[in-house]
């Protein structure tokens, strides 16, 4: 929890322009897993340094933005979510860039069992950067928050409730 707490504020701190490819030293993304009830389905953001993105993805970390789409079918080829051992199809909602980060959403058809167990597979950006750390952490209602730190030895982690 202490990571959270000293790390989660720094990524999302950043005002424009000051973070590059080369000023940065960590290599980082934040993935949230939150049950929504009202919804009774999962909303998923994953956080990640636009430089960082844009270098996976082209080549170039200074180069523009790709498309949502090319965004959106990465992520989900990098990013896998199971809950009791069943796997979720993952739905694209969204792409937003704020600052020196992109935020990309997804959401997960309705989900009405009791959650006993999540378990994320999380590769993104690992391909270019072996020293990516790819900070998970799951929400539920009324349970609390558990985090997973996953890395290039470590690409998977599971949540049990």
């Amino acid at each position: 929890m202490l990571i959270i707490k000293f790390l989660f504020p720094f990524f999302f701190s950043f005002p424009q322009g000051q973070v590059g490819a080369a000023d940065h030293e960590f290599k980082m993304s934040v993935t949230e897993v939150v049950y929504v009830e009202e919804k009774k389905a999962f909303e998923v953001k994953v956080y990640l340094f636009t430089d960082d993105l844009t270098a996976t993805l082209t080549g170039d970390p200074n180069a523009a933005l790709p498309a949502s789409k090319t965004i959106g079918d990465y992520v989900l080829k990098h990013l896998k979510l199971s809950v009791n051992d069943g796997k979720q199809v993952l739905t694209f909602q969204s792409i937003r860039q704020k600052n020196d980060q992109v935020l990309a959403t997804f959401s997960t058809p309705v989900f009405t069992q009791k959650i006993k167990k999540i378990n994320v597979k999380n590769s993104l950006l690992i391909e270019k950067f072996k020293e990516q750390t790819n900070m998970v952490y799951a929400l539920l209602p009324g349970k609390g928050r558990e985090t997973e730190l996953l890395n290039a030895g470590d690409v998977e982690g599971e949540f049990s409730f």
